[in-house]
């Protein structure tokens, strides 16, 4: 019997918005995942924490914004002992509670970070032992993949963007799957200023991440 296949979306979520939301659920439908697992971020080891909201307003955030949305689960697991803010730990922690082996595993995450991820903390063995899928806009990934990846990675690149690509059956080992999604990009500093000015983000996060915002004033106003 085929093991059931998880998908990790990690970030800081400083907040969540409906673009996390397409993406999982796109990535979700294209490889038939059972779960999609939003882990928050404590302290990411990549982002300067100068304009980072408390954690517990970051992840009651996440709780809402995937509610009512089965399948989706939010995370802490970044602070289950021993902690670490390490993707290679965290999905090392996913795979063991979740009783599924490391090809099971697809971690989700934005073209941008493909750029970084030859800088992330054991990339080598993260890139070999789960399965990664990058997701960039129609025409908005300039360089090939295989060359922001580490020397020799570069055969591991599925790239499921051309017309009639199709997801292969699971290999023997883990792939790196670059697709397509077309959304409106958002982000979140740009939903932190849009917050702050007072001005409506009714479009860009779930209703009750709007109105969770709005009620405590996370961003403030200038």
């Amino acid at each position: 019997m085929p093991q059931t296949k998880i998908g990790v979306l990690g970030g800081t979520f400083n907040p969540i918005h409906s673009g996390h939301i397409h993406l999982a659920n796109r990535v979700r439908r294209l490889f038939g995942l059972s779960s999609v697992h939003f882990v928050t971020a404590a302290l990411p080891p990549h982002k300067p924490h100068r304009d980072l909201l408390a954690l517990e307003h970051r992840y009651a955030m996440v709780c809402l914004a995937t509610s009512g949305q089965p399948g989706f689960i939010p995370s802490l697991i970044e602070l289950e002992r021993p902690q670490s803010p390490y993707s290679i730990d965290t999905l090392a922690k996913i795979s063991r509670t979740a009783g599924t082996d490391a090809s099971s595993i697809y971690f989700i995450a934005g073209a941008d970070s493909l750029a970084e991820v030859s800088g992330w903390h054991e990339s080598g063995r993260l890139l070999t032992t789960y399965n990664f899928v990058f997701a960039a806009r129609p025409g908005f990934l300039a360089s090939p993949p295989g060359d922001c990846l580490p020397a020799g990675l570069e055969r591991r690149v599925i790239d499921l963007r051309p017309p009639g690509a199709t997801v292969p059956g699971r290999g023997k080992r883990p792939a790196i799957f670059v697709v397509e999604v077309a959304a409106r990009r958002v982000s979140s500093s740009e939903i932190r200023a849009l917050a702050a000015a007072g001005r409506d983000i009714g479009r860009l996060v779930p209703a009750p991440v709007r109105e969770y915002i709005l009620k405590l004033n996370l961003y403030g106003e200038r």
